[in-house]
């Protein structure tokens, strides 16, 4: 089901959609004539943030991140690599956090597909180090969580949540994870646009218009700033995530 309209744009079977748009040419090319095609799942004013599906096919080129991105690798294999020689290898389900500034080229070497989220741009300080990838493989395998405590507005149940920080940007820009969460209903008050894929589990989050937004596995949502409703988590939850 594709409900971009919603008050929480989201879209289910993420990593198997096949109505994506082509989005031409991948800029900047060094060696073949990758092509891009997606889904657009959120675009904020001036197109920032935005959030969506992208597809690319084979080949090598040049790219410079101008925001903070957040992209969660679920099929393909590709290989970025820093202008100091970084190299971050891409295979099916790797959350990789490329933060501002960084500066390099990829190489995929099989049609590659990820679930993404661009922030809005932020004040860069003039003498900040040089951006450094953040990376985790297997995110929905991972049990080495911290518990982040029971959700405090609780409705019924306990919900439990633990989760993974992936990484933090300067001045709490933005921030990205692994989030998990156990069986319960509660208030859901959204402070900050957030992007969520969800792994596993199921959940149904109620819009104080009265809008029923149902969550399965492998569904892709964007809660955009002070979206205020009702959760009730049936299987607990796992995503990936990022909020601006």
């Amino acid at each position: 089901m594709l409900e971009v309209k919603s008050s929480a744009p989201h879209l289910a079977n993420a990593t198997t959609r096949a109505d994506l748009a082509s989005w031409g040419l991948q800029p900047d090319a060094i060696e073949g004539a990758s092509q891009s095609s997606g889904r657009l799942l959120y675009k904020g004013a001036n197109g920032q943030p935005e959030a969506g599906l992208w597809v690319c096919t084979p080949g090598r080129w040049r790219l410079s991140i101008p925001r903070d991105e957040l992209c969660y690798f679920v099929s393909g294999r590709a290989e970025y690599r820093r202008e100091n020689g970084e190299q971050i290898q891409i295979e099916p389900q790797t959350l990789v956090l490329f933060p501002s500034g960084w500066q390099g080229e990829c190489t995929v070497h099989e049609t590659m597909r990820n679930t993404y989220m661009l922030t809005a741009e932020g004040p860069q300080a003039p003498d900040a180090p040089a951006p450094i990838a953040t990376f985790l493989r297997q995110p929905l395998a991972q049990t080495a969580l911290v518990d982040w405590g029971v959700i405090p507005t609780m409705l019924h149940g306990q919900s439990l949540t633990s989760g993974k920080l992936l990484y933090k940007g300067p001045q709490g820009r933005s921030e990205s994870g692994i989030w998990r969460c156990k069986p319960g209903r509660w208030a859901c008050h959204v402070t900050r646009d957030e992007f969520c894929h969800f792994l596993a589990g199921r959940s149904t989050y109620v819009h104080e218009s009265g809008e029923i937004i149902e969550i399965t596995p492998d569904t892709v949502a964007f809660f955009p700033q002070d979206w205020k409703g009702v959760c009730t988590v049936h299987e607990t939850v796992t995503k990936v995530y990022m909020i601006r």
